[in-house]
C-alpha cells in the first residue's frame, strides 16, 4: 500500500519546486522575449514623456499603459537596460498568481501541487521567457475569484475591484465582463436579487473615471469627438488586426491556411470573409462564443451548493478558453489566462479524458509558441524554430480543437448535472 506524503514532506516538495522555478525564471530576467517588448517600452516612455491620453496608441488599455509607464521610470532611475525590468514586473504577479493558486486548490480542497503545473510547466515559462505581459491582468483576474468567498453584495463589490483594473488592462478580461453580467442577470430572473451584478459596479466606475478624464485631457484638441476615444478603443479592438488567425492554433488556422496566398504570412487572411450569405466569419464566431458562454453561464448560475469562487472559476475557466479557440484574431498568446484556468480544472475530478486533453493541449501551446519565438535553452530553440512550419501548426490545430472539444463537453457536462459544481 502507497502512503501519501506527510504534510512536512508534501510542504518540502512544494518550497523545492517553487525555488526551482524562481532559479529558472531569474535566469530569464536578462535575455530578450518577442518583439512586443519594445512596443511596451516605447508606450510606456511616451506616455512619460507626454501624458497617457497623448500618447494613447489602443490596442492595450490605459491602466496597462500606466504599468509601462512605472517600468520605463524605473528603468531611468537604475540606468539599465528596460528588459529585465519589465520581465520582473512579470515574475512580481506570476508570484502573486502562483499564491493565489495555492490559496483556490486549498478551497476547492484540491492537492496544492498542482500550483507547480503552473510555475513549472514548459508552456508557462516559455510565455514568461518571452516577455508577455499577460501575468499581470490575470493576477487581478484570479485575484477577483478568491474574494468571492461567499455570496454577498459585499463580496462581490470586493471582487469588482480586481476585476475592474483588469478590464482596463487587456482585452482578453472583456469576455469576464459579459460573462458575468450574463450570471448576474440570469441570477436576477431566478431570483429577483441583483447582488452578483455587484461585479460590475467598480469596473464601470473604474471605465467612467478615465473616460472623463481622456475627455478633458483631450477637449482643447479634439472638442467632443475626445469622449469618443476610450470607447472607441474598447469597441473596435478585434478590429486592430481583422485576421482570421494571428497565429493562434484554433478552428481558424486551417481555414486560413488553405486561403492564404503562397509565399503570405498565415494573418494575412482577413476574418470578413463570408462564410454565410451577409455573415463573416468574425461574426459567426462571435455568435458561437457569446451562446457558448451566456448557456454555461446559465446553466451554472442555477447550481446549488457551490461557493460563488467555484461559479466564477468555471465561467470565467470556459470562457476564456472559448474565445482564443473560436473567436477570430486571436494570437497565439491569448490563450494564457484560459491555461491557468485549465490547472484548477486539472486538479478537480474530471474524467482522466479531460486531464489527458489538458496536459496535451499544453504542451501543444508550447511546441507552437517555441516554434515560432524561442530563444532560451538554444538546443531547445533551434530544434523547435527549425522544424516548425505552418503545415505542422494546421496539424497542431486540428488536434488542438479535437482536444478542446473533450475539455468543452466535459465542463458543459458538469454544469448541466443537478447538485454542486464539480469540486
Amino acid at each position: 500500500m502507497i502512503r501519501p506524503p506527510s504534510p512536512r514532506s508534501a510542504a518540502l516538495r512544494l518550497a523545492l519546486g517553487f525555488l526551482a522555478g524562481l532559479g529558472i525564471k531569474y535566469w530569464m530576467l536578462f535575455y530578450k522575449g518577442v518583439f512586443d517588448m519594445d512596443a511596451y517600452y516605447s508606450w510606456g516612455k511616451e506616455a512619460l514623456d507626454s501624458g497617457l491620453a497623448a500618447s494613447y496608441h489602443g490596442i492595450y488599455f490605459p491602466i496597462q499603459y500606466q504599468f509601462f509607464e512605472l517600468c520605463v521610470w524605473i528603468t531611468a532611475r537604475l540606468g539599465s537596460g528596460f528588459v529585465p525590468v519589465f520581465k520582473l514586473s512579470n515574475l512580481l504577479f506570476d508570484t502573486g498568481s502562483f499564491v493565489l493558486l495555492l490559496f483556490l486548490l486549498e478551497r476547492q480542497r484540491s492537492n496544492p501541487a498542482y500550483a507547480l503545473l503552473y510555475w513549472l510547466h514548459p508552456w508557462f515559462l516559455s510565455v514568461f521567457s518571452l516577455g508577455y505581459i499577460d501575468f499581470q491582468f490575470t493576477f487581478f483576474v484570479l485575484l477577483s475569484v478568491a474574494c468571492l468567498s461567499v455570496d454577498t453584495t459585499y463580496n462581490y463589490l470586493l471582487s469588482g475591484i480586481p476585476l475592474g483594473l483588469a478590464f482596463l488592462m487587456k482585452p482578453q478580461a472583456q469576455i469576464l465582463m459579459i460573462a458575468g453580467f450574463l450570471y448576474g442577470v440570469f441570477h436576477y430572473a431566478r431570483t429577483r436579487s441583483v447582488r452578483p451584478l455587484g461585479l460590475m459596479v467598480f469596473p464601470l466606475i473604474l471605465f467612467l473615471g478615465y473616460e472623463i478624464y481622456f475627455t478633458a485631457s483631450l477637449f482643447p484638441g479634439l472638442g467632443y469627438r475626445a469622449a469618443n476615444v476610450l470607447p472607441f478603443h474598447y469597441l473596435n479592438i478585434t478590429n486592430v488586426m481583422p485576421s482570421l488567425t494571428a497565429q493562434m492554433l484554433n478552428i481558424w488556422y486551417p481555414v486560413a491556411y488553405f486561403l492564404k496566398q503562397p509565399g503570405h504570412p498565415i494573418y494575412d487572411v482577413s476574418d470578413q470573409i463570408r462564410v454565410l450569405p451577409y455573415l463573416s466569419a468574425k461574426y459567426i464566431a462571435a455568435a458561437i462564443v457569446l451562446g457558448l458562454v451566456g448557456f454555461h453561464a446559465y446553466r451554472v448560475e442555477r447550481k446549488t451548493g457551490a461557493a460563488p469562487s467555484h461559479k466564477f472559476i468555471d465561467i470565467f475557466g470556459l470562457a476564456t478558453m472559448t474565445v482564443p479557440l473560436v473567436m477570430t484574431s486571436a494570437h497565439e498568446n491569448h490563450f494564457f489566462l484560459g491555461s491557468v484556468f485549465l490547472v484548477i480544472f486539472v486538479a478537480r475530478g474530471f474524467p482522466l479524458s479531460f486531464r489527458l486533453a489538458a496536459h496535451v493541449l499544453l504542451f501543444i501551446q508550447f511546441l507552437n509558441i517555441y516554434g515560432l519565438y524561442g530563444e532560451q535553452p538554444p538546443w531547445i530553440a533551434h530544434f523547435l524554430r527549425r522544424t516548425y512550419s505552418e503545415e505542422l501548426a494546421v496539424a497542431y490545430s486540428v488536434i488542438d480543437v479535437l482536444l478542446f472539444a473533450v475539455i468543452l463537453k466535459s465542463l458543459l457536462a458538469n454544469a448541466m448535472r443537478p447538485g454542486r459544481v464539480c469540486d
